[in-house]
């Protein structure tokens, strides 16, 4: 009788003891899951785990623009640009070319910020260095909207077409900056050459045009056409400056 009381008191003491262990394992999992869904610090909009998820990562091969085969019967070395045309390898890159000095009554003078797109085609890793003094390689950012930019037509390197007008030209492409990482993505607004320094046909930019076809449904009028090629590939560039820091000390020494 002793013996089976005492193992009556052993069981229903371990059975306490099991009993308030898990009472108190609860508790702490309750506690820490709690603290883990409230991070000490609030994560960022550009958290890489907070980002949609793109229907598609790359663009197909097909939506790129198909560049001409090189001429037949023309002899030396020649070098096809991202706007289909074939140019000797000696017209590709040089010294950007000055400004003119220009006078108050000058049509291209006016507030605001200068843009041109280069009549030189430069190779991917001079495109940083392609643009005349006073202006920049563009971003698209900052020539996005047109409307409230100067086309410096007279400067010596700015490309120009039958109807430019005092405006830019259209359908002509010019490599463009992005404000995204460095990246040899083939997706335009991506792609920049990683960031303008290499050459390889592996790797593609961005460049953008102007839109010769207006009329995309319903209606509306498309500004900006753009896409990417490879960085083999020479092309115009778009350059941007401002108008005080180009022109107000020429402005100033006429009328003095």
């Amino acid at each position: 009788m002793d013996e089976k009381r005492t193992f009556v008191v052993h069981v229903n003491l371990d059975w306490r003891i099991l009993m308030a262990i898990a009472i108190i394992a609860a508790s702490l999992i309750v506690v820490y899951g709690r603290a883990g869904a409230q991070p000490a610090t609030p994560a960022s909009i550009n958290d890489p785990a907070l980002q949609p998820t793109p229907a598609t990562s790359e663009p197909s091969e097909a939506g790129e623009p198909a560049l001409p085969e090189a001429p037949a019967g023309q002899e030396g070395d020649l070098r096809l640009t991202i706007n289909g045309d074939w140019i000797p390898a000696d017209a590709v890159g040089g010294a950007p070319a000055t400004a003119r000095a220009v006078g108050a009554d000058s049509a291209t003078v006016g507030g605001g910020r200068h843009v041109y797109l280069t009549a030189t085609n430069y190779d991917t890793d001079e495109a940083l260095t392609a643009c005349g003094p006073g202006y920049h390689m563009a971003s698209l950012w900052e020539i996005l909207d047109v409307s409230n930019l100067v086309y410096d037509r007279e400067h010596p390197d700015a490309f120009v077409r039958d109807d430019s007008g005092e405006g830019p030209p259209s359908n002509w492409y010019g490599w463009i900056r992005t404000g995204y990482v460095s990246s040899g993505s083939t997706t335009a607004g991506q792609g920049n050459c990683r960031a303008w320094t290499s050459t390889s046909n592996a790797d593609e930019g961005t460049a953008v045009r102007l839109a010769a076809a207006w009329e995309t449904p319903p209606g509306e009028i498309a500004t900006w056409d753009a896409n990417a090629f490879a960085c083999n590939l020479p092309a115009p560039v778009w350059c941007v400056g401002d108008f005080h820091a180009l022109y107000l000390p020429i402005v100033t020494r006429n009328h003095s």
